[in-house]
């Protein structure tokens, strides 16, 4: 018998979605509440390694998502000029015959996750936030801005780096921080150079760098480095974006800025980052994802730690009797894992900010790479 019949979880981004076909899969009851409307699901896009892919293939996933995106295997760096400079294979995560890692965009995952969800039955009601949360021994008693009352065993709260539900259950002292650094995302055609996770270098500047997300299209981003997170106002985002790329003129790069008009997509987000400490549940609510645990970008796994924590807690509370239990078996699967990547991923981020050097950030890498290749 499992540790709970039905689960709440607040929150219909990826670690969300992906809780709710991991519990129905395991014959637990869900339904998920999100704040925005489908129409909101935005976003550039997002990298799949194996460690991630052999969690989506319990859920039958892998393949939808490797069909649908990009496939590659290496870590290239290129000068200014775009000239070569380096080439390393990343270790395959998953299983032999099959993808390294993917990227696709960000709302084709999404989309992806949710017919899923709702193929399994799960319930998923838009433009619902929590007002209120009661615990007791037996169960909690969660209510929504309809009105309703919902009566469960179990929430999770997978609503992102600034979750209510964490403010409401564990109190306002646990807030994410800016880590020094944000960054820039240009959505734009896919030069056949870049066919990897990629990296141009200029001297004594912040990264600048690409991935592929499709056949057709992939994203550049900039790692801008300042003391404190400012305000980038939406109308000056492109003449912004375009003084900081400017001195990368490799002739891939200088096709893909001259493509950029006041159509384009491009964003900034500061890095806020937040490890709770552990254990991440306070009585019959558990936080998974950036709610526990907002990861710099470097190693490509925020998207991933929060999908790994959804099919382990689905594991878990399947998989045993007493709730007490399954979360305390949840955390010792989960703990120090996303301890160690959160701390790898920090530390590159700083080699970023401490002029980058190239030899380091790839020991780090593999360093991470090392960790995720270790069952979760």
């Amino acid at each position: 018998m499992a540790a709970v019949k039905n689960v709440l979880v607040v929150g219909a981004g990826i670690g969300g979605l992906t809780a709710a076909a991991a519990l129905r899969g395991k014959g637990i009851g869900c339904r998920v509440i999100e704040i925005g409307k489908p129409s909101d699901r935005l976003g550039t896009g997002i990298m799949l390694l194996g460690n991630c892919l052999r969690a989506l293939d319990t859920l039958g996933l892998a393949d939808p998502c490797i069909e649908v995106g990009y496939s590659y295997e290496h870590v290239v760096w290129y000068d200014v000029d775009g000239n070569l400079v380096r080439e390393q294979q990343t270790p395959n995560l998953f299983r032999a015959g099959r993808p390294a890692n993917v990227g696709l965009m960000r709302p084709v995952l999404g989309n992806l996750l949710e017919a899923n969800a709702l193929k399994l039955g799960v319930r998923i009601d838009f433009q619902t936030t929590v007002d209120n949360i009661k615990q007791s021994e037996s169960g909690v008693l969660v209510h929504l801005s309809t009105g309703e009352e919902v009566a469960t065993d179990l929430v999770v709260a997978a609503d992102g780096v600034y979750s209510k539900t964490r403010s409401m259950v564990f109190g306002a002292g646990h807030r994410p921080q800016f880590c020094g650094q944000g960054g820039w995302r240009y959505t734009t055609l896919r030069s056949e150079k870049l066919y990897g996770m990629t990296f141009y270098r200029v001297p004594n500047r912040a990264a600048l760098g690409g991935l592929p997300l499709s056949k057709t299209h992939c994203y550049y981003f900039f790692l801008e480095n300042e003391p404190k997170a400012t305000h980038k106002p939406d109308d000056q985002l492109i003449e912004m974006f375009k003084r900081h790329v400017a001195p990368y003129t490799a002739p891939e790069l200088r096709a893909a800025w001259d493509r950029i008009d006041e159509h384009s997509h491009i964003s900034y987000r500061p890095f806020d980052i937040l490890l709770m400490p552990e254990p991440w549940y306070k009585g019959r609510v558990v936080l998974i994802g950036d709610a526990a645990h907002s990861l710099t970008p470097q190693l490509t796994s925020g998207g991933g730690m929060a999908i790994e924590d959804a099919v382990v807690l689905a594991e878990e509370l399947a998989g045993r009797e007493d709730l007490p239990g399954a979360l305390n078996a949840f955390m010792r699967r989960r703990g120090e894992r996303v301890k160690s990547i959160f701390e790898t991923s920090l530390a590159i981020c700083r080699n970023e900010q401490t002029g980058h050097d190239d030899q380091v950030a790839w020991n780090l890498l593999k360093k991470g790479y090392e960790v995720l290749a270790a069952p979760f």
